[in-house]
């Protein structure tokens, strides 16, 4: 298990949502999340740009790399 850098917590989410997730990226969010890791790429999410940013890591699971290809920044 990976060290964490934050000590975060995904956002809650219906179960039939996240096994949906889950089930699209091969990955828990949850898990990903409370291991500081990205659902989309698989590396380490530790670098946030700011607080929205962070914020939405524990929405989407996603690392700063993968928001900013996804929202196009």
């Amino acid at each position: 298990m990976k060290k964490p850098h934050y000590s975060l917590s995904a956002t809650f989410k219906y179960p039939n949502v996240e096994a949906m997730l889950s089930k699209l990226t091969g990955v828990s969010r949850v898990g990903a999340v409370a291991e500081n890791s990205c659902v989309t790429c698989k590396g380490e999410a530790k670098d946030f740009r700011d607080e929205l940013s962070l914020k939405e890591y524990t929405i989407s699971g996603m690392c700063q790399d993968c928001q900013d290809k996804i929202f196009g920044i």
